[in-house]
């Protein structure tokens, strides 16, 4: 080979790499993020092990390394989405890399009157309703199984299923009015996962529209405890169901809501 093919060999993989790298970096930081599932706070919908895609520009795109956004899209009721919170003390979760980022639901939006009582979801003085779907084998975070209840949750026209574990009681949350450019999130396990509730008990902690990272929109691999792969999860969409009225169904999630 000669110098000069060496040469020009070398200067087209240098632009190839140079190119893939800032098309990476710029998908990444714009468009999607990888999202790696550590625990079980969004179980049934989410499991140990999921591995999602997080569209960043779903609320709008911000400038790089700051909060101020080009556009901007507000939240809706009942998204699934990643946040970025200070102060928790547990390491990133992007890869492990990074500030703390968490998964959760949305169930208010600015506005809102909540409240939380005998583990039952009040909006604007109106009952979330939950209809029975039979049980779930859960395992608690010290390892013991138990038969929690599973339920549908109908969040104000959004449908999506929680769990309750009936040895818990759960916290009683008072009504409070959501602040402009804020957010109240929960988990859908709804025993098991320290929110919005919890943050500024016995009032609501909120999280700040700047702070939401992206929306989760689907399962792209999942591995059990034993790093066999759950096929069946792969491809799930993560878009609860939209509701016109009582039973009438308007759209349904891309790929199904996991079970």
């Amino acid at each position: 080979m000669s110098n000069t093919y060496l040469a020009s060999f070398m200067s087209f993989a240098k632009t190839l790499l140079i190119a893939a790298f800032i098309a990476f970096f710029c998908i990444r930081g714009f468009v999607f993020e990888p999202f790696k599932i550590p625990s079980s706070s969004m179980m049934p919908t989410l499991l140990i092990g999921d591995y999602l895609i997080v569209t960043k520009f779903a609320y709008g795109n911000r400038i790089p390394l700051t909060d101020t956004f080009v556009w901007q899209r507000d939240p809706a009721r009942g998204d699934v989405v990643v946040f970025k919170k200070d102060g928790s003390g547990l390491p990133g979760s992007f890869f492990g890399l990074g500030k703390t980022l968490f998964i959760k639901r949305i169930v208010a939006v600015p506005g809102d009157k909540i409240a939380y009582r005998n583990k039952t979801l009040f909006i604007n003085g109106k009952i979330m309703t939950l209809e029975e779907q039979g049980t779930y084998d859960l395992q608690l975070p010290n390892g013991q199984m138990v038969q929690a209840d599973k339920l549908q949750e109908n969040l104000m026209g959004v449908l999506h299923p929680i769990l309750h574990n009936p040895a818990e009681q759960g916290p009683e949350v008072t009504e409070t009015l959501v602040p402009e450019g804020m957010y109240v999130v929960m988990g859908d396990n709804r025993d098991n996962s320290r929110d919005s509730r919890y943050w500024q008990w016995p009032s609501w902690g909120f999280v700040p529209k700047q702070d939401i990272m992206g929306r989760a929109e689907f399962i792209f691999w999942s591995w059990d405890e034993n790093w066999l792969p759950r096929l069946e999860r792969i491809g799930n969409g993560l878009r609860a169901e939209h509701t016109v009225g009582q039973g009438q169904v308007l759209n349904k999630a891309r790929g199904g809501m996991a079970a």
